[in-house]
């Protein structure tokens, strides 16, 4: 289903074309050059300043010119060329009844568009080690990983929402041996917060005892099944998990699948795709100098190396160490090889939960489930912080060797930068999330929210818990969504609270307002279907109803772009211009039955619209506040 700004932009770029080539120009990708005017007309485009360098003209005068030879079409009433701009003035009631009637539609489509084909897409997030509770940097990453799974599923994606656990790594060996060496202190605390201090308070005694012998032979007897410190680990890395999971529940994020290290171990994953590479001559097995025993891709020896690769200190990269201990890249090549289908998917599965919060299973691998179509995918979308960059290049040029440039194409790194606390960095082993973790964020919110609430508004003691709950969600959410994902976050209690200004609680309360409005009129969609909607050609009207058709555009463009801020910023512009269209224009004391019915219609346009913004971003639409 096309959306209204859509069609309008594709009518008028066929017209501007059309037009060009008959004054003797190519006028190219045309689209790109159109947009909502700020000024004259209702939409200009900007074609004649790039024609004018071709054409050896002022663009004033190609605007003129195009502007003579465009066919006007019913919607379209005007063209006019204005400091090089060609201007088109709409039918502003027409476009506004599609406006209200796409958005009508909308509410019966599954999808927003068709642009994922129902294709299958993974993506990773927030993978954290459970050796710890989340703490505000990892929760950046869940949160960007769920709003654009959501985002995803809307263009007609078909999603699956991983969560890799690496329960078999260092940092899961320096919990478990505190966890044996260290018991007794459960401290009524949840299990991730209890196994954090034991994590902390076993890395401070390593700073004094040199206990590498001891994690050594820790790990390798966790690897063999049936062993006491393989059961313990499993069901202390599970209940971290658990625990991890109940703060993303309480934050309304969700996942499909868990894949864990140790069943990727079990499964000889890794080996099958080392011998696999080692079998096809990708990378080799070094027989002398300094890496000798290792297997390795050689960089020197690829051909069509990417530059970023030239001039490199080391070009060697080593996959597995002569020792057979692989490095983190060589356990990523092995499991995108899953994930892309050239490694059979052996898992199999259980329901590690039978039902989340949003009424769907979260399945796991598990050694005595069944088999389960997971994997196989035709892209892979990896929310890993800016630090892992180097290894996700490495990761893509990996496939580039094994010429399979159609997944090195469809791995994508969306690098978030890191999330810094004032007072200095995050690190877990310091235990500098103590205090500044997704649990103490979101208890802070929801006091501070609840206070609010109390000041404000007038809710029973039950609509004001949950409403409370919604808020402060909606705060956190939004607040860490709207920053552009590569700049660093410096977090601080104040900004991480803010319910004023550009927020998700005040894109919260302009909805309440339109259903308040909506509720008080009796207004439904059937009368909105029959509005008189010429009635409602103001500026301030349809300056809210040119932002109100551009939500499929916005919505694609923060998945191509893997950008929530794009959304978070549409959010706010169509709040404030609700607000504006609100506070200039009387709606249900309109002078006239029409007026007032034409201006519900909008408002119930704007609900909508704003509902499907904050539901894509993970923030509930409340009704009354």
């Amino acid at each position: 289903m096309e959306s209204p700004y859509g069609s309008i932009k594709l009518s008028i770029a066929v017209l501007i074309r059309d037009a060009a080539e008959s004054i003797g120009a190519k006028a190219g990708n045309v689209e790109s050059t159109i947009d909502f005017s700020k000024g004259l007309g209702d939409i200009s485009c900007s074609i004649a300043f790039r024609l004018a360098r071709e054409l050896k003209k002022p663009p004033q005068d190609i605007a003129k010119s195009i502007a003579a030879k465009v066919k006007k079409q019913n919607i379209i009433t005007k063209v006019t060329a204005d400091n090089g701009f060609v201007n088109f003035y709409l039918d502003r009631p027409r476009f506004t009844k599609e406006v209200v009637d796409y958005s009508s539609a909308l509410e019966t489509e599954k999808d927003f568009s068709e642009t994922g084909r129902r294709e299958r897409v993974i993506i990773e997030y927030p993978s954290a080690n459970p050796v710890h509770p989340l703490h505000v940097g990892q929760l950046r990453n869940a949160l960007l990983g769920d709003a654009l799974s959501n985002v995803y599923d809307a263009i007609g994606y078909t999603v699956e929402r991983q969560d890799y656990i690496d329960d078999l790594g260092l940092q899961m060996m320096e919990a478990l041996w505190g966890y044996l060496h260290f018991p007794g202190r459960s401290n009524g605390k949840k299990f991730d917060h209890r196994l954090g201090e034991v994590y902390v308070e076993a890395n401070k005694y390593m700073e004094a005892n040199d206990i590498k012998g001891e994690l050594s032979e820790l790990a390798q007897l966790v690897e063999q099944d049936g062993t006491r410190e393989s059961i313990t680990n499993h069901e202390v890395a599970e209940n971290c998990v658990m625990a991890q999971h109940e703060t993303l529940f309480n934050l309304g994020i969700y996942h499909t699948v868990m894949i864990w290290e140790s069943d990727i171990v079990r499964e000889k994953l890794l080996q099958k795709a080392m011998d696999t590479l080692l079998k096809e001559g990708f990378i080799e097995k070094l027989q002398s100098g300094d890496y000798s025993g290792c297997i390795a891709i050689d960089l020197a020896k690829v051909e069509n190396l990417p530059k970023e690769f030239k001039g490199l200190k080391e070009m060697v990269k080593v996959l597995v160490k002569s020792d057979g201990v692989p490095t983190y890249v060589a356990k990523d090549i092995a499991f995108h090889m899953w994930k892309f289908g050239m490694l059979r998917n052996t898992f199999k599965y259980k329901a590690f939960i039978k039902k989340q919060d949003n009424g769907r299973p979260l399945y796991t691998t598990y050694p005595d489930g069944e088999a389960m179509d997971f994997g196989g995918v035709r892209k892979s979308i990896n929310i890993i912080d800016v630090k892992q960059s180097f290894p996700q290049d490495i990761l893509k040029l990996a496939f580039r060797i094994m010429k399979r440039d159609d997944i090195a194409d469809n791995i994508i790194h969306l690098a978030y930068g890191r999330v810094e606390l004032e007072e200095g960095t995050l690190a877990g082993r310091k235990g500098t999330w103590v205090g500044n973790t997704a649990d103490d964020l979101l208890g802070e919110a929801t006091k501070k929210a609840r206070e609010l609430l109390t000041e404000r508004f007038k809710l029973t003691k039950n609509e004001k818990e949950k409403v409370a709950k919604a808020v402060a969600v909606a705060a956190i959410k939004f607040e860490f969504l709207k920053m552009s994902p590569e700049k660093t976050i410096i977090f601080s209690w104040k900004w991480a609270l803010s319910f004023e200004g550009n927020s998700g609680p005040y894109c919260q309360y302009t909805y309440a307002r339109a259903m308040r409005l909506i509720e008080d009129a009796k207004f439904d969609a059937s009368t909105a279907k029959i509005a008189d909607l010429s009635a409602a050609g103001s500026d301030h009207e349809f300056a809210l109803v040119k932002l109100l058709s551009k939500e499929r555009e916005v919505v694609e463009k923060t998945a191509a772009e893997l950008r929530t801020n794009v959304l978070t910023d549409y959010a706010i512009d169509i709040a404030s211009a609700f607000s504006k269209f609100y506070e200039m224009l009387p709606i249900l004391k309109a002078a006239k039955e029409e007026e007032k019915n034409a201006r519900l219609a909008l408002t119930l346009t704007f609900a909508r619209t704003m509902a499907n913004v904050l539901k894509l971003l993970g923030i509930e639409p409340i009704a009354r506040m």
